[in-house]
């Protein structure tokens, strides 16, 4: 049973287990697969990822829906003790599109956040299309029983992975539809509650900017790097005054959508989707010295990415930097001829970098 705008939890035990195909096997020479596991896949499109640590658990997000671009897509939440056998624990559903969620933790409650298209009903007898995006909002503080879903910030705007940073909330907002002909804007927002938002500066109002991942530089400010949708793809460095009111935007010569970041004893990583050979492939890289080098690429292929990734917290105390990374990828399944659905499913693994 599925209740619009509350969450129904379920707890039966998923463990899907699978190793890479010979055509989509991990690659790279700056780190390895240590394992990877198929944490959900139901023959749906299941997509657009994201990983965290709360209260002694992890936790996965992601929408499931008949396709990609489909507008039945609802949020699912699975959890894990060892990050190999899951449980789904939560299913957001609103009326329409629901899609991107990322996480967001403070004090003791977890937060989802992700977008939700509205359905648009033209005259005539043709199906229901996109008509309004919103970012929406749910949270839980057991892990199983969610709150309702509220809306938040103003409609056509997509707040991008939310970040928790000395007790506020903050979040690369960008706007869903591109205004013509005017450039679309990605501005920094900011919250206490994380719901009632506030605009603090515009990143960026060119360059077709949208989905970041930022983080809180020791000497102040923001950094982040964003995906951008002007040819060639390549993603955009930002970093901002101390004070957030300004911004300087440097070009990377690497093509990196929905970016995810991470940071090990100083060194960042960042994870991805990339290109190889004109396909799509999950990737990771490491950024430093104002450049992404890559470090490899995981079991992928089709439509994929869109991933979470935390630090091994063991790896704290080794030689090397080890990550837990969530992704989507259809390496392993198969389109029925004819069928409306495009399955896709959800990875997890742990990958270990090169000291």
């Amino acid at each position: 049973m599925r209740v619009s705008f509350l969450v129904v939890s379920a707890c039966l035990s998923v463990s899907l287990l699978t190793m890479p195909s010979a055509r989509a096997a991990a690659q790279g020479g700056g780190a390895t697969l240590d394992w990877m596991v198929k944490a959900f896949g139901d023959g749906r499109h299941n997509a657009f990822t994201d990983l965290v640590q709360w209260r002694g658990a992890y936790y996965v997000c992601f929408r499931n829906g008949q396709s990609h671009g489909s507008m039945d897509g609802t949020i699912r939440v699975l959890r894990s003790a060892d990050l190999k056998h899951w449980e789904p624990c939560g299913t957001l559903d609103t009326f329409g599109d629901d899609r991107d969620p990322h996480f967001a933790v403070k004090d003791d409650t977890l937060f989802v956040y992700f977008g939700v298209w509205d359905l648009r009903h033209d005259p005539g007898h043709g199906t229901p299309g996109r008509g309004a995006v919103r970012s929406h909002v749910a949270t839980t503080r057991d892990g199983t029983t969610w709150a309702a879903v509220q809306g938040v910030y103003e409609p056509g705007w997509w707040l991008w992975r939310v970040e928790v940073h000395d007790g506020l909330f903050y979040s690369a907002a960008y706007q869903a539809f591109r205004p013509k002909p005017a450039h679309r804007e990605l501005r920094l927002l900011r919250s206490v509650d994380g719901v009632a938002w506030e605009f603090v500066s515009t990143i960026a109002n060119e360059g077709d900017l949208g989905e970041s991942a930022m983080w809180f530089p020791e000497d102040g400010g923001i950094a982040m790097i964003t995906r951008s949708g002007r040819a060639p793809g390549h993603a955009v460095f930002s970093r901002s005054t101390p004070g957030l009111d300004a911004w300087n935007l440097t070009p990377l010569n690497t093509l990196v959508h929905s970016p995810a970041t991470v940071v090990w004893r100083g060194r960042r990583f960042v994870a991805g989707r990339g290109q190889r050979d004109g396909e799509w492939v999950t990737r990771l890289w490491e950024y430093a010295d104002g450049a992404l080098v890559e470090g490899m690429t995981l079991p992928s292929a089709g439509d994929t990415s869109y991933p979470g990734l935390l630090v091994d917290p063991a790896s704290e105390k080794e030689d090397a930097p080890a990550l837990f990374i969530s992704w989507y990828s259809q390496h392993d399944d198969e389109r029925e001829p004819g069928s409306p659905v495009d399955p896709a499913s959800i990875y997890v693994g742990r990958v270990v970098v090169t000291p």
